[in-house]
């Protein structure tokens, strides 16, 4: 995780945090955009390729989550630092 100090001659606490605020919702916006498009056996003459884009449709999906939680989860401790 990315963890900048504040500081008095570093970058504002809403310089560090609203970025990243404006990434997870871009991230979540892509995760509801992505779940629209998720490979459906009707699409697909042969049921393992069906299987196959599925599984990487989903781990897209979770790579995603996972960068969305970390981004959420620096943000929250910058701000943490002002308590």
């Amino acid at each position: 995780m990315i963890r900048p100090t504040l500081n008095i001659n570093g970058t504002s606490l809403t310089d560090l945090t609203h970025p990243r605020i404006a990434a997870y919702d871009a991230l979540h916006a892509a995760i509801k955009a992505l779940q629209q498009v998720t490979p459906n056996g009707r699409d697909y003459a042969d049921n393992d390729q069906c299987v196959a884009d599925r599984d990487m449709h989903y781990a897209r999906l979770k790579a995603i989550h996972t960068i969305a939680a970390e981004i959420m989860a620096e943000a929250i401790s910058i701000k943490e630092q002002i308590k």
